[in-house]
């Protein structure tokens, strides 16, 4: 099942602190692409630093997914070498003919943008229930990549599971406790999104708590 792009856009909206949601079309990239896949492809900034792609009736729909894969990730490449500004995050979706929203008929890469190199993020159960499953865990924490030290970084892992264990399930969750949401934003979240912010929560979190131990790996010694 495909994420709806609103809800993506959305929350990648509020986590990023964008602040220019007119979208923006990318003309040239698109062309660029389109004569790559020989289907027609389109290409929108949005939310200031998100990039969304998508390309219809393309051949190379049908090719193995490891082929599209790879090709979806030299299209978000390509997007991010056009950019001036630096892009949070890029989605690339082939459709089988026609740009639609038939989740059968389409197939989507999510990726971060992490030292300017696309990073395919591994794609999300939407319909998952109860607490963060060990897969999202394991996603927030592999959206950090190599920006932490190892100390940091078994602090922080350890500070996500903990958390994601103690929230339970985000449907029962009291929007209060949140910092960086008021209930209104949470409200208007569906059940992905509520999983998606939730991770997103204690993943901001667990870096805070966790700060102490990058000065402790680069304190020198006595």
């Amino acid at each position: 099942m495909r994420i709806p792009d609103f809800t993506f856009v959305f929350l990648a909206a509020i986590l990023l602190g964008a602040c220019d949601f007119w979208p923006k079309d990318l003309e040239s990239l698109a062309e660029s692409i389109s004569r790559q896949v020989s289907g027609e492809a389109t290409a929108l900034r949005v939310a200031g630093d998100i990039v969304l792609i998508d390309v219809a009736g393309s051949p190379r729909y049908t090719a193995a997914p490891e082929e599209l894969e790879t090709l979806a990730t030299e299209i978000a490449a390509q997007a991010i070498a056009a950019q001036d500004a630096p892009l949070e995050s890029i989605v690339v979706t082939f459709h089988e003919g026609e740009g639609s929203a038939d989740p059968e008929k389409m197939r989507e890469f999510i990726f971060l943008v992490i030292e300017d190199r696309p990073v395919l993020q591994p794609y999300p159960d939407v319909e998952a229930t109860g607490p963060l499953t060990p897969e999202e865990v394991q996603a927030a924490i592999g959206r950090l990549g190599d920006s932490l030290g190892e100390q940091q970084m078994a602090c922080v892992r350890s500070e996500i599971e903990q958390r994601a264990r103690l929230a339970g399930d985000p449907e029962t969750l009291d929007p209060a406790t949140f910092e960086f949401l008021t209930a209104e934003t949470w409200g208007a979240l569906d059940a992905f999104g509520k999983r998606l912010m939730l991770a997103v929560e204690i993943t901001t979190t667990a870096l805070f708590d966790c700060a102490g131990s990058a000065q402790d790996e680069t304190a020198p010694e006595h």
